[in-house]
């Protein structure tokens, strides 16, 4: 499709003179009714130098939906899936774990006041709690800063 598609550095920065970096994205999994933390952990990835691919963002009107999902998570090195008392209802949320999963890309399930058995997918994987973010993230820092220094090699 068009442009919009075309993912960048978050700096928007594509080096002059060399290959431009691949960006390192993570895709961000959420019902729709957690779109504020959603939000709030976007923000938190971008300025750890990654792009978080959210449906907010990634979808226009008229895109086919299964589509630009699909897109989104080819494009991830990494899934977030915040599971909370509406993930666990959502038809959405599921099918991108499922999506994820089937590539290989890592998984991280983030609590909201649920149990880690609360959604079948994610049985077996280590979950974040919510409260337990900051450490995630520098682990997140750590991964794409490892994933920087192969692709300069």
């Amino acid at each position: 499709m068009g442009s919009r598609h075309k993912l960048v550095p978050p700096d928007g920065d594509t080096h002059p003179g060399r290959e431009p970096e691949t960006p390192y994205v993570v895709f961000i999994s959420h019902s729709y009714k957690d779109i504020w933390i959603a939000t709030i952990i976007a923000e938190k990835v971008s300025a750890l130098g990654a792009y978080p691919w959210i449906d907010e963002k990634a979808l226009e009107g008229g895109d086919v939906i299964v589509e630009e999902i699909r897109r989104g998570i080819d494009a991830c090195r990494e899934a977030i899936v915040l599971v909370s008392q509406y993930s666990v209802a959502s038809q959405w949320v599921p099918f991108e774990i499922g999506a994820a999963w089937s590539q290989h890309k890592r998984v991280t399930p983030v609590l909201i006041n649920v149990e880690p058995e609360a959604i079948a997918p994610i049985k077996g994987i280590k979950a974040i709690p919510i409260n337990h973010m900051e450490s995630f993230f520098s682990q997140l820092k750590a991964r794409i800063e490892q994933a920087r220094s192969e692709q300069r090699l």
